[in-house]
């Protein structure tokens, strides 16, 4: 497809990862709709049962036998886990907790990919980022106020999937860097997220509704897209220019969270926004 003129790959890399997060948001708002009256397994398996169907439209038919062709079937196996992981903790979380305060808390997985690139990757971390970190911690810290509040215990599951979150990341940076095509490690994904979730989604099966049935399939098909358009920003744009932009996910939570559920967040979780925003 031509690229529009005067478009250059970096601001076309950074409009599509702010695509990508927006729908981000947009998944786990509409978890938290479908995990009242669905299963966690059901929700699970609606993200990824269409993601994969999507991949395959996107990917020109005589790429499909190649498509999971992999030299590390370990690690993408592994990479496909994190996901998972990551997507379950926030359906606990977001079933509890208001969908922004969620959202925040789980931005606290950028900064740990921060303290980590060091010691794991061998990465330079200058000071000034270090001061990021250190302002990012404490944000997480104002937003889950732990033993503050009644709902203070369930920010744990935002918490953990910000910890497998820098792993992914981690791991998705190995991966590139070993030559990696970004489309096979998103079919890995997809395909392990559908193998692990069908189960849970079988031994766990609940009654849908037209309503839930709808639900779920745009679950499904938004979940896939924001998959395939932050592929494509990747590929386009260095990931030090584009991490920044993730932070575009909270706005899309805070708006979804207010709209549909009627959440306003406090004082002190615009607070923390606003430093998690600025550390980024």
């Amino acid at each position: 497809m031509k690229k529009p003129a005067g478009l250059s790959d970096n601001l076309r890399g950074i409009l599509l990862l702010v695509a990508s997060v927006t729908c981000f948001g947009v998944v786990d708002g509409i978890s938290k709709m479908l995990i009242e009256t669905q299963s966690f397994g059901q929700v699970m398996l609606a993200r990824y049962v269409l993601a994969l169907p999507i991949l395959l439209l996107a990917t020109a038919p005589g790429q499909w036998k190649t498509l999971f062709h992999t030299k590390v079937v370990l690690l993408q196996i592994v990479r496909g886990i994190f996901p998972v992981v990551i997507g379950g903790s926030m359906v606990i979380a977001v079933w509890y907790l208001p969908l922004a305060e969620a959202t925040v808390i789980l931005f606290a997985g950028p900064f740990l990919v921060l303290a980590l690139s060091g010691w794991l990757l061998g990465e330079r971390v200058s000071a000034a980022s270090w001061i990021g970190v250190v302002v990012g911690f404490i944000a997480v810290l104002i937003v889950a106020r732990p033993g503050f509040s009644e709902l203070s215990q369930y920010t744990i599951f935002p918490l953990l999937a910000a910890v497998f979150y820098a792993g992914f990341q981690l791991l998705t940076r190995h991966l590139g860097t070993a030559g990696e095509a970004p489309t096979t490690t998103l079919a890995w994904t997809l395909l392990v997220g559908i193998i692990v979730g069908l189960p849970l989604a079988i031994a766990s099966w609940t009654p849908q509704t037209l309503e839930t049935w709808v639900l779920s399939f745009v679950l499904g098909v938004i979940f896939g897209f924001a998959q395939l358009l932050m592929a494509k920003a990747f590929s386009l744009a260095p990931a030090n220019l584009l991490t920044p932009f993730t932070y575009f996910q909270i706005p899309s939570a805070l708006v979804f969270g207010f709209l549909v559920f009627g959440d306003i967040p406090d004082i002190w979780t615009f607070v923390g926004i606003a430093l998690i925003v600025g550390a980024g």
